[in-house]
């Protein structure tokens, strides 16, 4: 993570934190409260796990304080000097003995300003929510150095509230961005339905525009999106492109086929040692130009080959496809939607698919789409088939199960887990039993033994095993133990 320039101590009693440009000397002694702050950098998109790709730009700012504690409390909050209104977080692992004090960047018109220098405050507290120590420090936040303002352009004349397929968009702004900035430009799209489906997860970070001060501002912005079950996003990318230099990636283009969705164009700019400055544009509608011309049939060299078979749980898809040089300088790009009975499967935009549970039975088929921005777009399909169920196979047991005892009332009978082969095991297959009187299973008898009632007198007593995969038909066996005597 970056680090930020700081100055020493400015409370009594506070662990001091001592810099020399961006290395930090050795902290003082932590005081009575037990805090030592250790490191404070800038928060940084790729410092955040999100375990998925994100739809546009990480819209995460502002800085983190590090810390130990030799007595750790209860809870911990922070503060701030000037005093602005942000979100704060700070929290202490107990296992790692780390703490961290998140300060983010904050709204306009409540968010931190570049050049300011804050007090930041470590407030420990115990069970009671009783303050027993805190720890001070100051940071110097500083921004990359941005424009004033920016804006979407088509022709020269701004865009607002639409956006044109198949023609230049510029990105442009009133300033200049400080040389040596790395900058992500993220240009996606979704639909209406999606952007409006109550039911999903709601994107709340949107920060854009400008506020006059002099200085790109962030805002609270309204938009949302949808989220799939399956963690499919219903968002498709337009641009995705990293560069660094003096400028962002500053004209794109929308394919036809997307006329209709709502555009997100988000831009993020970082630099070492400073916060990170956001451009977002969100919610913009995308109205389809008439196209002129439709693109030779021949830039498309392969649409890509089929893999896989359709069953429930098995990724089924296509591989890439090809393009003539001819076809790539033109934008050329495919485009993807997965059907079940030839209805839209929400999000599924990718080239490859899982079927889930509920597929079973039903017809799965791939639209592709090749689009290039000015002309029509040329569309195809796979068709996958019916979306049918494995079956665990019986080679993956390598010794079934044996059954031990009498069935007798009072006595425990029992059988022996079936040996799985390693192909078993590293597929996810588990072993699941169940107790059986005259056929009708008993009620929680489900593992590998079972003490045998008086009422039992007189039925047969066996047990079910199941070989069982998520998603596929395990295999079922029966072990029978006789009538009780």
């Amino acid at each position: 993570m970056r680090r930020i320039i700081t100055t020493g101590v400015v409370a009594a009693g506070s662990a001091a934190l001592v810099v020399s440009g961006t290395g930090f000397g050795t902290p003082a002694q932590a005081a009575s409260s037990g805090i030592t702050i250790t490191d404070v950098s800038y928060a940084e998109a790729e410092d955040i796990d999100y375990g998925y790709d994100l739809p546009f730009v990480d819209a995460s700012c502002g800085f983190v304080v590090e810390f130990t504690d030799s007595t750790p409390g209860a809870f911990y909050e922070v503060a701030l000097s000037p005093a602005v209104d942000v979100y704060t977080w700070a929290d202490y692992d107990r296992r790692s003995r780390t703490g961290q004090a998140w300060v983010d960047c904050g709204y306009a018109p409540d968010a931190l300003v570049s050049g300011q220098t804050y007090t930041v405050t470590i407030q420990e507290y115990d069970s009671r929510e009783r303050l027993v120590g805190s720890t001070t420090t100051e940071v110097a936040y500083q921004e990359v150095g941005a424009p004033t303002a920016a804006r979407l352009e088509v022709g020269g004349v701004e865009a607002v509230d639409t956006l044109p397929t198949g023609v230049p968009i510029d990105i442009a702004y009133d300033g200049e961005w400080e040389p040596g900035t790395t900058f992500h430009t993220v240009v996606s799209s979704i639909s209406p339905e999606d952007l409006e489906d109550d039911g999903g997860y709601w994107f709340e970070s949107f920060r854009a525009g400008a506020d006059g001060r002099g200085a790109l501002a962030r805002e609270s912005g309204s938009a949302s999106a949808s989220v799939v079950s399956d963690d499919d996003w219903p968002f498709t990318t337009i641009l995705s492109q990293t560069v660094t230099g003096n400028a962002p990636v500053s004209r794109f283009r929308i394919p036809h086929h997307l006329g209709g969705e709502i555009a997100l164009v988000s831009i993020r700019a970082e630099k070492a040692g400073k916060a990170p400055v956001l451009v977002w544009f969100d919610e913009i509608e995308i109205v389809t130009s008439a196209p002129t011309q439709q693109f030779p049939a021949a830039w498309v060299r392969t649409p890509g080959a089929k893999s896989g078979a359709a069953f429930a749980g098995t990724p089924v898809g296509v591989s890439a496809p090809s393009f003539t040089h001819t076809g790539t300088v033109a934008e050329l790009r495919p485009y993807y939607q997965w059907y079940l009975d030839g209805a839209v499967i929400p999000g599924a935009k990718s080239r490859t698919y899982t079927p889930p549970a509920n597929a079973i039975g039903r017809t799965l088929t791939l639209g592709i789409a090749f689009a290039a921005p000015g002309y029509l777009t040329r569309t195809g399909s796979f068709n996958f088939g019916t979306v049918g169920q494995r079956s665990v196979p019986a080679a993956w047991v390598r010794t079934p199960a044996v059954k031990s005892g009498t069935a007798r009332a009072g006595s425990t009978v029992s059988v022996s887990a079936p040996v799985l082969t390693s192909t078993a095991v590293a597929q996810g297959t588990k072993v699941y039993y169940q107790w059986f009187l005259d056929g009708r299973a008993i009620p929680g008898a489900k593992s590998r033994t079972y003490t045998v009632t008086s009422a039992a007198r007189g039925k047969t007593l066996t047990v079910g095993i199941a070989v069982a995969k998520p998603l596929w038909k395990p295999l079922n066996s029966t072990l029978s133990f006789g009538k009780v005597r």
